[in-house]
């Protein structure tokens, strides 16, 4: 992907809502009542009406738990005045390999679901969504470059929808200003 893919904050534009519409229309009967129960329609209505970056982030904070101090206990940065920089590159399973560069001392870190929670796994599999990609580079203050993101997004679009050009879904990216506050 040439460009940065979040071109706006809507959710779902009036298209996909039409058709979100249409397609519980067609299966009404067989859509099973603990499906699309009175508090799904309502979470659905809030969804569509509501702050979507704020539910989202108020939902999914996968790292909401992890001290601060996890680069410093594993000598990679002393403080946050040290930029780092977070890189993505897939390893011989094709899996996704995410390493930090310390731009100050030089030292790199392979940052892992391991390394945020021991009982996790060592590997991040064979795509990681943009969004949470950008929510870890912000946790750790890291920062990339286009290139990353677009790398990121290309093999999420593979993995998601079979073709690195497909056009990630807006609610699998990071807002706009979260993209511009991890961007070198």
């Amino acid at each position: 992907m040439n460009e940065t893919q979040k071109s706006n904050f809507s959710l779902l534009n009036q298209k996909e809502i039409d058709a979100l519409v249409g397609f519980l229309n067609d299966n009404r009967s067989t859509i099973d009542s603990d499906v699309m129960n009175q508090d799904s329609v309502d979470k659905l209505i809030r969804l569509i009406t509501g702050d979507s970056e704020h539910i989202i982030t108020s939902c999914f904070d996968p790292f909401s738990a992890k001290m601060e101090d996890i680069l410093s206990k594993n000598n990679f940065r002393t403080d946050r005045s040290q930029v780092c920089e977070i890189k993505c590159s897939l390893d011989d399973n094709n899996y996704i390999c995410l390493t930090a560069y310390n731009t100050v001392t030089g030292d790199e870190l392979v940052i892992t679901p391991k390394l945020l929670n021991k009982e996790d796994d060592d590997d991040w599999g064979y795509s990681i969504s943009p969004f949470v990609f950008n929510h870890l580079a912000l946790f750790f203050d890291f920062k990339y470059t286009r290139d990353t993101h677009d790398n990121i997004c290309n093999i999420f679009a593979k993995h998601m929808y079979g073709s690195e050009t497909h056009k990630v879904s807006n609610i699998y990216l990071p807002s706009n200003d979260n993209l511009l506050k991890c961007l070198l």
